[in-house]
């Protein structure tokens, strides 16, 4: 019992070393300071909104204050250009990504003869990342293009510190169990060690991902044939006034195309049904029509006086 005790004890001063170490994360114990945005925001930035399928920094990842020597840097980027052949330029563009140092991620392609199309991601080394948009854009005629950058150096360094702490936390939870004697502290410490374990496994998880979204930039090429025509972008809806009264105009046309679907659709019931309605008003107002027949006359009876004579 007096065993257990202590390791019990020992085990709490090795979380709470591990978790001053880990909220430190820099020399000399200091706190974190949080980042501008929260520390929610770590997603690549489109006109300063979050854009969507924005590459997300790993959950429970947090920022870190202090200086620091490199940045680590996220690149994405979206180009769509027009090309004669879609098929030959998709070609030509795994062929530049693979001398880039890249490889294909993922790849679409659509063609029916008149209209084709081909959407690829591709993943490039962040150093290439420029130069290989550039080359894109000269497969054909360039229609659009965007890119954004995210830096995620204060992530990468937390992780780093975490990772370090947790490493440890594990060491030192193994050599209590190396040196455990009785049933019950063995038992204790097998199962602290594979919880601490655990989470490290999952540090070192969010940091693979975080370097390699580091490491290797993505790129979404859209490839469009010479007739394939190109979805509209959608219009931002004016402030004010003016923006109500679009909103409304619009849902007044959008109910009047209701109302004349459902009119439609009604329209040839009230047809079959308006034949027999109208049989039976014609019947009705023929027979009101006809004059009832006139009642047979009948003779005047004779006075009672002429039979006298």
């Amino acid at each position: 019992m007096t065993g257990a005790l202590s390791v019990l004890l020992l085990l709490a001063g090795c979380s709470a070393a591990d978790s001053t170490s880990t909220d430190s994360g820099m020399p000399g114990g200091a706190a974190p300071e949080a980042p501008a945005n929260g520390g929610a925001d770590l997603g690549y930035q489109q006109n300063g909104k979050t854009g969507e399928g924005a590459a997300v920094v790993p959950d429970g990842v947090t920022a870190t204050g202090g200086p620091v020597v490199g940045r680590s840097l996220i690149y994405r980027g979206d180009i769509s250009v027009r090309v004669d052949d879609v098929a030959a330029s998709a070609d030509r563009l795994t062929s530049l990504v693979t001398t880039a140092g890249g490889h294909i991620g993922a790849e679409k392609r659509v063609n029916d003869g008149t209209e084709s199309q081909a959407s690829i991601t591709v993943r490039v080394p962040a150093k290439q990342f420029h130069g290989v948009v550039e080359q894109i854009a000269k497969l054909g005629t360039e229609l659009s293009r965007s890119s954004n950058t995210e830096d995620v150096t204060e992530a990468v360094v937390d992780l780093d510190t975490r990772i370090a702490a947790q490493k440890a936390s594990v060491e030192s939870v193994r050599r209590m169990f190396a040196q455990a004697k009785q049933l019950s502290e063995v038992v204790m410490l097998e199962r602290e060690l594979n919880q601490r374990q655990a989470e490290l496994a999952s540090l070192e998880r969010k940091k693979a991902g975080l370097d390699d979204l580091v490491s290797l930039s993505t790129i979404t090429v859209t490839l469009v044939g010479p007739h394939t025509p190109l979805p509209e972008p959608e219009e931002e809806p004016l402030p004010g006034f003016l923006g109500g009264l679009a909103a409304g105009w619009d849902a007044f046309v959008a109910s009047v195309q209701v109302a004349l679907a459902i009119l439609g659709f009604l329209l040839p019931f009230l047809i079959a049904l308006a034949i027999p309605v109208g049989l039976v008003i014609a019947l009705r107002r023929r027979r009101r029509a006809v004059p009832p027949p006139a009642p047979a006359a009948v003779a005047p009876a004779p006075p009672a006086g002429s039979d006298e004579s």
